[in-house]
């Protein structure tokens, strides 16, 4: 019997992911262990009974346990020989420096295909880098038809301005160029244009400048400056409720982040904090329409589309290169509805009100948007289609994993 390892402990979310994970392995016969970082005493005994056998390797979300050390400078997934799958929910500049000391017998997953190239460019030392979506969880109750849901629109997710600025590191050690300058110009080109990845624009603006760096050094600096993203991030996300708010549809909003909005007293939101990942799952399923921005992916993906999917609600979402390869996000060319969701352009949601309303007085269309959104997910985008692709793609590639236990410095596939 084949043996993976997974770990949990950090964020809820990520847990609800490494469970699903997990469950879908198990299923497929394999032998798992859970790597709990909040009791790491005992996880450390299991870790150790655990490994007196093979183990096939170690799956985790946004780098936990992955620069994991027994002994200083001693990589554990090196010294075990067990390759180790990293599986990034958020940007690799969010994780400069994790990626930069990834063990030799690394595999890095992103969820947009951009992100994939970037750990290509910037971290040449990781041998494997690869591209698999978010994935759904489908609630076990029965979906209850449009006509019994109570909200009319959801949307989870926190606004990451009211942490942005504890991210902003000292500005001061920049001394040969003007850092602030770049920064508000950077920020200035992504909302002009938010089809527009984050490191692109940073980097074509230090370009003009006149820095040049080496490949190394302009990865810190990216990392550095990646806060930039998480206003843009927040300014559309902000905007996007904002004018739905103000249009007078009823939201149910959860989240952190909101409380200073002024608009958050508005009779027609309905905001409840932050509640975890489950209660959203569950709460899904009470409503018309899952809403989703996606966190600057481009040529990505969010679970929040899939979740909201798979709860038998229409999910309206930010468009991405992946996504419209993906999804029917527009009405055919004869006008014909085949939607399985709705797709907008940040750069137009002063349309989306309109688009909204449109939909909630036609539940017609809206189940049957629902109801083609459920198959696509049901058939593609669960946690078990994730589990075959890993399954497929790494696990049962012994080629890759032969490469992977060798260890070869210097290699990359």
């Amino acid at each position: 019997m084949k043996r993976l390892m997974f770990f949990v402990g950090v964020y809820d979310t990520l847990d609800l992911f490494t469970y699903e994970l997990k469950r879908e392995f198990e299923a497929m016969q394999y032998e798992t262990m859970v790597f709990d970082v909040r009791e790491m005493g005992e996880s450390l005994k299991k870790l150790a009974e655990f490994v007196k056998q093979p183990v096939e390797a170690a799956i985790t979300f946004n780098n936990l346990g992955f620069n994991m050390e027994l002994l200083p400078g001693k990589n554990i997934w090196e010294e075990l020989k067990i390759p180790c799958i990293n599986i990034l929910m958020d940007h690799p500049f969010c994780y400069h420096a994790a990626l930069a000391a990834a063990p030799r017998n690394a595999v890095v997953l992103c969820t947009d295909r951009n992100h994939m190239n970037y750990v290509s460019r910037f971290y040449p030392q990781i041998p494997v880098s690869g591209f698999l979506p978010h994935a759904g969880k489908e609630a076990e109750s029965a979906k209850k038809p449009m006509r019994e849901r109570s909200i009319d629109v959801l949307y989870a997710g926190g606004l990451s301005s009211s942490f942005a600025k504890n991210t902003i590191p000292d500005l001061s050690k920049y001394v040969d160029f003007d850092v602030r300058k770049v920064c508000e110009e950077t920020y200035r080109r992504l909302i002009e244009d938010p089809s527009q990845t984050t490191e692109h624009v940073l980097e074509e603006v230090l370009f003009e400048t006149g820095v040049r760096y080496e490949e190394s050094r302009l990865a810190e600096v990216i990392a550095d400056l990646h806060f930039i993203d998480l206003y843009a991030v927040s300014y559309f996300r902000e905007q996007t409720i904002r004018i739905l708010a103000e249009s007078g549809i009823e939201i149910t909003l959860y989240g952190a982040g909101w409380d200073n909005c002024t608009w958050i007293s508005l009779s027609n939101v309905h905001y409840g904090g932050r509640v975890p990942a489950e209660e959203i799952v569950k709460k899904m399923q009470d409503a018309k329409i899952v809403l989703s921005t996606m966190t600057w992916f481009k040529d990505g993906t969010h679970d929040r589309v899939f979740n909201g999917m798979l709860q038998g609600a229409a999910a309206v979402s930010d468009t991405s290169v992946y996504m419209k390869e993906e999804f029917c996000g527009f009405c055919t060319p004869d006008g014909t509805e085949r939607r399985e969701l709705v797709l907008f352009e940040l750069k137009e949601i002063t349309s989306l009100p309109e688009q909204i309303k449109k939909l909630l007085a036609d539940s017609r269309l809206l189940q049957e948007i629902a109801d083609r959104g459920y198959d696509k997910a049901k058939t593609g985008h669960t946690w078990h289609h994730r589990a075959k692709e890993l399954k497929t793609d790494i696990l049962d590639n012994h080629e890759l994993m032969d490469y992977l236990h060798s260890q070869k410095e210097g290699m990359r596939l």
